[in-house]
């Protein structure tokens, strides 16, 4: 099954081309790879193995950047009946794209591939996939294959966007992101909860992608209004309450009165910019 890999990207351009690299050595190279930026042109790539088709989307003066808008927009671009989307810090493995077509053609459905979580500069300079699996650890809320193939799941809250893929109808049939998300945070659980709404399956597959170290926010107070915007968007259209603990710790902080059972979430007040600075960490995994 032919696949296009679609990636979204504003800066980063380091941790792309480093995708490229990955992508370059796949043993079933991508029909394409799409990459659309956000706020910004992609920078222009070029490869020997495969096409690379560009886009763009604007925020249109929001302060947060589009990420469903632009996910959207990468699917519009792409002409293969399998869609890869590999977020812009991941390196996929050279079994990435195969893993991903051969469990799609047996089972098409919403597949989540697997991520080893990189410490800062394991990816810098020159690399090995073997250096890479010596020094990737596991994000401890997922689940381990352990070489298995593939797993069915019922545990759609689990599905993040780093490295999934899907067959180009399902995407249709979902009807894409949605775009009134305002930026960062839930919208791809809202993605798998569409999913689950349609009845169409969700699992975990052996497709491996690195995930490249960078600074975070813990908690993310650089993303906080999207965060609050996107929760109660979430909470109207699903009926509970998704980033529980991240609600909690801005209301640790005095940030937000936030009571799960009475439905309430309001802002006290916004984070200064030092709060976001002191929050800002080099975790040794970026998770």
């Amino acid at each position: 099954m032919d696949a296009s890999v679609l990636t979204i990207v504003k800066g980063r351009s380091a941790h792309l081309r480093n995708q490229l690299r990955g992508l370059e050595q796949s043993s079933v190279l991508p029909k394409e790879w799409v990459i659309v930026g956000m706020d910004e042109d992609p920078p222009e790539l070029e490869s020997a193995g495969f096409p690379i088709r560009y886009g763009r989307v604007n925020s249109g003066g929001e302060s947060e950047i589009p990420l469903a808008h632009a996910r959207n927009k990468a699917a519009s671009l792409a002409s293969s009946p399998l869609l890869i989307f590999l977020d812009v810090d991941c390196i996929p493995s050279p079994e990435l794209v195969q893993m991903f077509a051969r469990v799609a053609e047996a089972s098409p459905q919403l597949w989540m591939g697997t991520v080893g979580y990189l410490p800062s500069n394991a990816a810098s300079g020159e690399w090995s996939f073997q250096s890479l699996a010596n020094k990737a650890v596991e994000h401890p809320l997922l689940p381990r294959l352990d070489g298995m193939e593939c797993l069915q799941s019922d545990r759609y809250e689990l599905f993040w966007s780093l490295n999934f893929a899907l067959p180009a109808s399902l995407f249709s049939q979902i009807g894409g992101f949605d775009e009134d998300y305002a930026g960062y945070g839930a919208e791809d659980t809202d993605f798998a909860f569409m999913a689950r709404a349609q009845g169409i399956p969700f699992g975990f597959a052996a497709a491996r992608a690195y995930h490249q170290h960078h600074a975070v926010c813990k908690p993310p107070l650089n993303h906080f209004r999207s965060i609050l915007v996107n929760a109660k968007r979430f909470r109207e259209k699903w009926g509970t309450w998704p980033m529980e603990k991240w609600l909690r710790q801005f209301e640790e902080l005095g940030l937000v009165h936030f009571d799960a059972e009475a439905d309430e979430l309001s802002i006290l007040k916004v984070p200064t910019d030092d709060q976001i600075r002191e929050a800002i960490v080099n975790t040794p995994a970026g998770f």
